[in-house]
């Protein structure tokens, strides 16, 4: 009987050890792709997006102006006032939008109403 049969080649064994890392290291890849998948779809909230009208003092020079309805916001960063309908010179209707949850969404709406120049503000479509 030759011993041939039974030794293994260095370079067969070391072949062996590389495909057993490659299908190990493509299943926890799979396994990290599914939790991640997971995680991000619990993690990141439904944007916001809600259709507000605005009474504004008579005061405000340009309502129309961007820089002035950034504004509003104060210190609310991640959110973008646009302007949809302009009523009269001092009512507007505006849309807010920028990321959820929704708590984040109505300490938006409640920087708008403290500011000096705004006189209400009315919810015309809820969040969502």
């Amino acid at each position: 009987m030759s011993l041939k049969r039974f030794r293994r080649r260095p370079q067969e064994k070391h072949l062996r050890g590389a495909r057993r890392k490659t299908v190990v290291l493509g299943a926890v890849a799979m396994l990290a792709t599914a939790m991640g998948a997971n995680v991000a779809a619990v993690a990141s909230p439904p944007p916001c997006s809600v259709r507000l009208r605005v009474e504004l003092t008579p005061d405000v020079p340009n309502p129309r102006d961007v820089g002035f309805l950034s504004s509003l916001l104060g210190d609310q960063v991640s959110y973008l006032l646009s302007l949809r309908r302009e009523r009269s010179d001092s009512l507007l209707v505006l849309e807010l939008s920028g990321p959820g949850p929704d708590y984040r969404c109505n300490d938006a709406i409640e920087s708008i109403r403290k500011d000096g120049r705004v006189l209400s503000v009315q919810v015309i479509q809820a969040p969502s």
